[in-house]
C-alpha cells in the first residue's frame, strides 16, 4: 500500500476538501510541469468573482523574492498560486503577504499541530530554517486589482544541493508525520479565502496580534541590506504590516520593498 506521503496532487480530492465560497466560483488546474504558476495566472484571462487556482508538481521557472530561483523538484512540494480580482487599490494591500503567511501557518497548525514561524515579510520557518515563501503580484484591470498569491512550500523534500541557504521541509522536521499534500493545499486555500473578506474590510491591523505570536524576527539582531555596517534589531510590526527596525540608536519604520533582512548569527 502506498504511503499517504507519496500521493500525487488530485483535482477531485482537493475540490471535495474545499468549502463553498459565497463570493467566488472556483477554477482549479493541476500541471505535471510548468514554468511558473504565478506567471501562468498573471497572463490568464480571469472573470470577476472567479478564484483561479494553479498547482504544479514541478516548476522550471519558479521565482522567489528579488528574482531568486525557487528550486522545485517534482512530486515533493507545493507550488501553488491563487488569483482573483478585487475592488481594492494596491495601497489597501499593505500587510497582505503577512496575512497570507499567517493563513498558511494557521492551516499547518490545524492539520499537524506545528508552529510555523513567519519571517517578515514573506518567508516561513521551522526550527530556524526556511521551508516556504510567498510571492504576491498584482496587475491593474480596468480600475480593479488582479491579485496573484504565489506559495512555495517544502513538504516532502529531503535533499537538494542546488539551494544556497539553510533550508528544511515539513518532512525533515517531523519524520513520522503522515501528510497528504492535497489536504494541505485545501487547508491553505480555505484559510486564506475564508478570511479574505475580513482583510478587505479591516486590513492587516485585525490580524496583527495573531501575527506577532509567530513573528520570527521579533527582538532579533539582523543584517539589513540597506544598512550593512549598522547594528540592527528587528522590533514589532505596525498596523500596516511595516516593521519597526532599530538602526544604531534610532527606530525606523521600514516596508517590505525597502529592505531585506537576515538573522545575525
Amino acid at each position: 500500500m502506498k504511503d499517504v506521503n507519496e500521493k500525487k496532487l488530485n483535482k477531485e480530492v482537493i475540490f471535495k476538501l474545499l468549502p463553498k465560497f459565497s463570493d467566488f466560483s472556483v477554477n482549479l488546474e493541476i500541471f505535471s510541469e510548468i514554468g511558473s504558476t504565478n506567471s501562468y495566472l498573471l497572463n490568464k484571462d480571469l472573470k470577476e468573482n472567479e478564484l483561479s487556482i494553479c498547482l504544479s508538481e514541478k516548476q522550471n521557472l519558479g521565482r522567489g523574492r528579488n528574482g531568486k530561483i525557487w528550486q522545485s523538484p517534482k512530486n515533493k512540494n507545493i507550488y501553488l498560486s491563487l488569483s482573483f480580482i478585487a475592488d481594492l487599490p494596491v495601497k489597501k494591500l499593505e500587510g497582505f503577504s503577512l496575512f497570507v503567511g499567517l493563513s498558511i501557518s494557521k492551516a499547518i497548525k490545524k492539520l499537524y499541530s506545528i508552529d510555523a514561524l513567519i519571517k517578515w515579510p514573506n518567508d516561513l520557518f521551522l526550527n530556524g530554517k526556511k521551508f516556504g515563501g510567498i510571492l504576491i503580484e498584482t496587475k491593474n484591470i480596468e480600475g480593479k486589482t488582479l491579485i496573484v498569491i504565489g506559495i512555495g512550500l517544502n513538504v516532502l523534500m529531503e535533499q537538494n544541493k542546488l539551494i544556497d541557504q539553510s533550508w528544511t521541509s515539513i518532512k525533515i522536521e517531523n519524520r513520522n508525520l503522515k501528510m497528504d499534500r492535497n489536504e494541505l493545499v485545501a487547508a491553505i486555500i480555505s484559510e486564506t479565502m475564508m478570511n479574505l473578506e475580513i482583510f478587505k474590510l479591516k486590513g492587516f491591523k485585525y490580524f496583527k496580534k495573531e501575527f506577532e505570536y509567530l513573528h520570527l524576527l521579533q527582538n532579533q539582531k539582523v543584517i539589513a541590506s540597506n544598512y550593512p555596517d549598522e547594528k540592527c534589531i528587528a522590533l514589532n510590526i505596525n498596523n500596516d504590516g511595516s516593521l519597526n527596525l532599530k538602526i544604531g540608536n534610532k527606530k525606523n519604520k521600514v516596508s517590505s520593498g525597502e529592505v531585506s533582512l537576515k538573522i545575525q548569527k
